[in-house]
């Protein structure tokens, strides 16, 4: 199963770097806004990925978008 998960540019390094501590390959592109990223992974367990992509958008929740 392939999954798509689209967000803001500034959260790509945060979203990569849980994706990769988890094990996951991903791809990236171009989003559907000039602003935003949309990355690829395929899964066998979407809820194991749910559990990183909420990790990783807490992360940049608390980290918020740069000034």
């Amino acid at each position: 199963m392939k999954a798509a998960i689209a967000i803001d540019d500034w959260k790509q390094p945060i979203f990569e770097r849980h994706l990769s501590q988890a094990g996951y390959a991903y791809a990236t592109g171009p989003g559907l806004t000039s602003d935003t990223r949309l990355m690829t992974v395929t899964t066998e367990n979407p809820q194991a990925l749910e559990i990183v992509v909420r990790a990783a958008n807490t992360e940049a929740a608390m980290t918020g978008a740069p000034q």
